[in-house]
């Protein structure tokens, strides 16, 4: 069997919802901020957000107001799942085990990649390249960390 080549930590460079016209959304600012890791035993662990989130007027969550946590949740993404790659296809299929948001625990989150060089890989909800069609398409790039 090959090596997997998305084994390992990776970082993340941008996050941008692609529209109509190819026009480019940062999803979570100019400037997002996470983490991506992928073992050989079939795990992976996704956390994005957005940088400069305001801290909450509490110290813990639970005493934070509406209108705190509804920020701190839309600047937040984070799952974790077991994964499988195609590499004919070029897809990887996230079999999502819990989730911030509720509605992925459970699912499949088919994500395509593209590798640029070695230390870079692109994944997307749509395959690369392709014109949104049906609503936006989500692209990430990463950066490995050595």
């Amino acid at each position: 069997m090959a090596e997997n080549p998305l084994v390992g930590l990776w970082q993340l460079v941008s996050c941008e919802a692609i529209r109509a016209q190819g026009i480019r959304i940062p999803i979570y600012g100019k400037h997002p901020v996470g983490l991506l890791y992928y073992d050989e035993a079939g795990n992976m662990s996704v956390h994005i957000m957005k940088s400069g989130r305001r801290h909450c007027g509490s110290d813990t969550k639970f005493g934070a107001s509406e209108a705190e946590m509804k920020a701190a949740y839309e600047g937040y993404e984070a799952y974790f799942s077991r994964y499988t790659v195609d590499s004919e296809r070029q897809t990887i299929s996230h079999k999502v085990v819990g989730s911030l948001f509720p509605n992925w625990t459970g699912s499949i989150q088919r994500r395509h990649y593209a590798f640029d060089g070695e230390d870079r890989v692109i994944l997307s909800t749509a395959p690369i390249g392709s014109q949104p069609l049906n609503g936006p398409i989500v692209e990430l790039v990463w950066q490995r960390i050595r």
